[in-house]
């Protein structure tokens, strides 16, 4: 009776000593410190809800355990041990796992879990109210007697064969989760056992050492020994209490758990058979096994495994393409997974060593030994390993973006999104997300004026932003103008006063996105405003002040940024071209926005209001015809424009013209335009002209030419994989041979700028070359393409009748013509030819007063003239168009704003301008290498957040080795 007594009050000072931890953990740790900012997170849209639902059970768990314990239990201390180890200990520890261990669960980690949790929920139900069979029928007629008084109205009513069966199946799943979690468990429980005994001994080997009483002797001679002597045993004494408990838990929980579990399942398998025959007992058991097994067998499959497969090599022919097409979803899904792999699994099954280290560096196994040990492990987790290796993740965006011609980051952004998120850390959330295209900036207000000047208008567009974040964000826009427009200026400020707002200054385009960068890494304020296409700008501004949080220490710091920018377009029949918008990163608009346009407010609703940035269009105010303009630029460089009527236009003939067809997957989705554009080919150029055909082709399978353009059939065309334009040139250049052109097209749609690369391969186009974008026109170009473009002379269109008629109306206006483009012919003549000419010229330049907002935009076209022309030393030839932009303050392909605040950033951009390099420019996506969480099964030399479990765990054997070392060297 004594030694119950004994046992009786071990296993109660258990119970309570554990809860009155947990309880401290959650309501003085988990709580405070990561309750609050990740429910704030969650109301934010940062984190989702689930992770907030964990932390709020893993809360409620120790909260509500206690309770009933204390209720229920609490004069019944071995029932109360089997509540805490067979409900609240393994809850508690799966809720803290799911917390800050587990991210983004995996169909088969999902079964998983909610196996465990209905395991658990089991066993609770059991132990609260029995059996819920009926209770005539049982044998044990005075443990279902026991229950009747504590059964709920609900199962009361429900105490039937529906009953039995559910709790039945059930506890079926106990016994599997039973063997399983316990054998799981035993591996750490294992080296937890053996150290805490080796440390033990290890003590007591020491203790009868004596080498402790030559020490206790010096503390009793010198009169400390009470003090010491009660210190000491104190000490020693928690030392044992807290090492008894400790291994209560980490220890004893492993094997008890597994028993509970089997003996509770083995207890309701007895009591269903007692009931209703042991033949339906073993038949719903093994059913449900069998069952779960079958689920659980299936979601285990990866999906990256065939996947990965199938993309090995590429695919030779066009059936094998067809096939592949038709497995997207799958090779999608498989692609994903293997990209999300570090937010899915805890790590890839290669990557898993802790066990090896454990068993094979403290417990001295062998080789061979531990990594059976490891296998066995890796077998028992595979739900949370990864079948693979952490260099998937890169293969896979490569593969993605080759077989769907797409960023991975944009073409599955809500999976990207969902993956990130999947962590209670919301720092580490939001690093995740910067540019997967988040909604972190809010146009308060924008503002358009226009001030017009007959032909040619001056726009300002001024716009107010508002940092939603309490993160300093960028704001990045990739938009378009008309070819002949010319983007005049940038200013950045704190407020509105035009007097504090912060200069642009034109730089080489490579030194600018250099001094930008890096100014953007040491978080001060720059903008960059770059060409990168004949149409085409990138618009980036850094630092959007973060959101108040009325602390009142921020009083002082700006509370929005401040943008204007200026450009000069050409008057078009519509009215005064304002920016298209192709791309937005972090902002975004609504109708609380404030909008005012050619001084009327604007009001936009519903979707209009959140997807509109501007009108295409303002009318112009004044309809007089349009009229011939002319300037007269530094150097006798002279540049006019003519207006041209829809009659003045003609198209190709004669010519001799290569089409070039992009059949990247994407153009997949333009497939009607293809046919529209090859039937117009037919009807309105074959039959004038020569026209061979080019199809280019991604890896795998070579181009080929089609020398009869009328022979070919659009809708047989296979669209797959990717091609970047350079590489389609260079396609067209290997196989044309010696065959010359008077004109190239490249018929292709809005292609993944995102997949470019900074590649300079060597592009000998002599005839000009004209991109034709069924779709619309892509964000920009690569320099080495961008350059190919300009230097033949060549530009850029969204259909083909546009594209041809603008090539042979060049063609009919003479050699000084420089473009024909927005309904006017530029031309550029470098000194008056004749006496005539210089008449006209000296009336012009008498007139320069009235016409001299007219030069940046002449200044932009002799640029164009400028680029084509051939040099033998390209530097000097960019350096001479640069000094041109600068001189009239114009961005151009060569030529970039950058707006700077500082003699420090000032100084930066001039000694990035001396560099050879100065026109380099990278290719920039925007896309971000995501934050990815530590692998915590991965033994590393520094241990990472997520190891400190693992730690924990090997604590005690760190120090037995620590004393065993100790040992050794006192023997040497």
């Amino acid at each position: 009776m004594k030694i119950k007594q004994v046992f009786d009050g071990i296993f109660l000072r258990i119970f309570w000593f554990w809860n009155l931890t947990f309880l401290s953990i959650v309501y003085l740790g988990i709580l405070p410190i990561i309750g609050v900012p990740l429910i704030m997170a969650t109301i934010d849209g940062i984190i989702p809800l689930e992770f907030t639902l964990t932390m709020a059970a893993t809360i409620a768990v120790p909260t509500v355990c206690t309770v009933v314990g204390s209720r229920r239990f609490r004069q019944q201390p071995l029932e109360l041990m089997r509540w805490f180890y067979g409900v609240e200990a393994p809850l508690f520890l799966l809720c803290l796992l799911r917390l800050f261990l587990l991210r983004e669960l995996t169909p088969a980690s999902s079964l998983i879990i909610a196996t465990i949790v209905l395991c658990i929920a089991a066993f609770s139900v059991e132990m609260l109210y029995g059996y819920l069979g009926k209770r005539e029928n049982v044998q044990n007629i005075s443990y279902s007697q026991n229950f009747d008084n504590k059964q709920p109205r609900f199962l009361s009513l429900s105490a039937d064969k529906g009953s039995a069966w559910l709790q039945l199946g059930c506890h079926s799943l106990m016994l599997v989760v039973g063997i399983w979690a316990a054998t799981l468990l035993m591996y750490y429980a294992v080296p937890v056992a053996f150290f805490t005994l080796y440390g033990f001994f290890a003590l007591v080997i020491e203790f009868f050492k004596f080498t402790w009483v030559s020490p206790f002797w010096d503390m009793f001679r010198d009169g400390a020994w009470i003090s010491v002597l009660s210190l000491g045993l104190t000490w020693i004494a928690l030392s044992l209490i807290f090492f008894g408990l400790t291994c209560s838990l980490f220890v004893v929980m492993p094997s008890l758990y597994g028993f509970l579990y089997i003996h509770s399942g083995r207890k309701i398998w007895q009591s269903f058979a007692a009931q209703y025959g042991k033949n339906k007992a073993l038949i719903g058991s093994l059913g449900v096994i069998a069952a779960w097994l079958a689920i659980f067998s299936a979601l285990q499959q990866q999906p990256q495994v065939a996947a990965l497969k199938m993309l090995a090599s590429p695919p030779a022919n066009d059936t094998v393409r067809q096939t592949l097409l038709a497995k997207s979803d799958m090779i999608r899904s498989g692609l994903v997974n293997a990209y999300l792999s570090p937010y899915r699994y805890l790590s890839a099954v290669g990557e898993n060593n802790h066990i090896y280290e454990i068993y094979k560096n403290s417990l001295n196994l062998p080789d061979g030994a531990a990594q059976t040990v490891q296998n066995s492990y890796n077998f028992l987790m595979s739900p949370f390993l990864y079948q693979g290796s952490s260099a998937d993740v890169k293969k896979a965006e490569k593969l993605y973006g080759e077989f769907f011609d797409t960023e991975i980051q944009k073409g599955d952004t809500e999976a990207v999104k969902h993956a990130v998120q999947s962590t209670s850390n919301r720092e580490e959330a939001k690093a995740g997300l910067l540019n997967v295209n988040e909604e972190k900036v809010w146009l308060q207000s924008q503002e358009v004026t226009v001030k017009e000047n007959g032909d040619w208008a001056d726009v300002q567009l001024y716009e107010v932003y508002n940092n939603q974040t309490t993160n300093l964000q960028e704001v990045f826009y990739y938009f378009s103008l008309p070819e002949s427009a010319a983007v005049t200026g940038i200013w950045l400020g704190d407020t509105g006063d035009l007097n504090k707002r912060f200069v642009f200054t034109l730089s080489p385009r490579g030194a600018a996105q250099q001094v930008y960068n890096q100014q953007v890494v040491e978080r001060v304020d720059p903008a960059l405003l770059e060409q990168i296409g004949p149409k085409q700008y990138r618009l980036r501004a850094f630092p959007i002040p973060v959101k108040r949080d009325f602390s009142g220490t921020q009083t002082d710091a700006p509370t929005e940024m401040n943008l204007w920018l200026t450009y000069k377009v050409m008057r078009q029949p519509q009215g005064w071209a304002m920016p298209v918008l192709a791309e937005k990163r972090n902002i975004f608009w609504n109708q609380n926005t404030r909008r005012t346009i050619a001084g009327k407010e604007v009001k936009y609703s519903g979707k209009e209001a959140i997807e509109t940035w501007l009108p295409p269009f303002l009318p112009a105010v004044a309809q007089q015809p349009l009229t011939a303009q002319q300037a007269i630029l530094p150097g006798e460089n002279i540049i006019s424009a003519k207006p041209l009527a829809d009659a003045n236009y003609s198209l190709p003939q004669g010519k001799k013209l290569a089409v070039i067809l992009d059949t990247s997957r994407s153009m997949a989705a333009e497939n009607k335009q293809v046919k529209d554009t090859f039937e117009w080919l037919k009807a309105n150029a074959v039959a004038k002209n020569a026209v061979d055909l080019y199809v280019a082709s991604a890896a795998g399978m070579p181009p080929k030419l089609v020398e009869d353009v009328r022979n070919f059939d659009a809708a047989k065309v296979t669209f797959y994989g990717t091609i970047q334009l350079k590489d389609m040139l260079q396609q067209f250049a290997q196989l044309r041979g010696d065959k010359s052109y008077d004109t190239v097209f490249v018929v292709s749609d809005r292609h993944s700028y995102e997949l470019s690369d900074d590649r300079k391969p060597k592009l000998s186009i002599s005839a000009p070359l004209w991109t034709v974008h069924l779709g619309g026109l892509p964000p920009g170009y690569d320099d080495a393409t961008l350059k190919a473009i300009q230097d033949s002379g060549g530009g850029v269109a969204t259909d083909m009748k546009e594209a041809m008629q603008r090539v042979a109306t060049t063609a009919a206006s003479g050699k000084s013509t420089v473009s024909v483009v927005d309904g006017y012919v530029w031309s550029y003549a470098k000194t008056p030819p004749s006496k005539k000419t210089a008449k006209s010229a000296a009336v012009a330049e008498s007139k320069n007063t009235g016409n001299e907002g007219f030069k940046p935009i002449a200044a932009r076209q002799l640029i164009t003239a400028l680029s084509k022309q051939k040099s033998s030393n390209q530097l000097t030839q960019l350096d001479a168009m640069h000094a041109v932009a600068k001189n009239f303050k114009v961005v151009t392909p060569y030529s970039s704003m950058i707006v700077l605040v500082n003699d420090a950033q000032r100084e930066q951009l001039k000694a990035a301008e001396a560099k050879s390099d100065r026109f380099d420019r990278e290719v920039e996506s925007g896309k971000e290498e995501l934050t990815k969480p530590n692998n915590p099964l991965n033994v590393s030399g520094v241990p990472e957040p997520e190891e400190w479990l693992l730690l924990v765990v090997g604590a005690i054997g760190l120090l037995a080795v620590f004393l065993r070392q100790r040992r050794a060297k006192a023997v040497g």
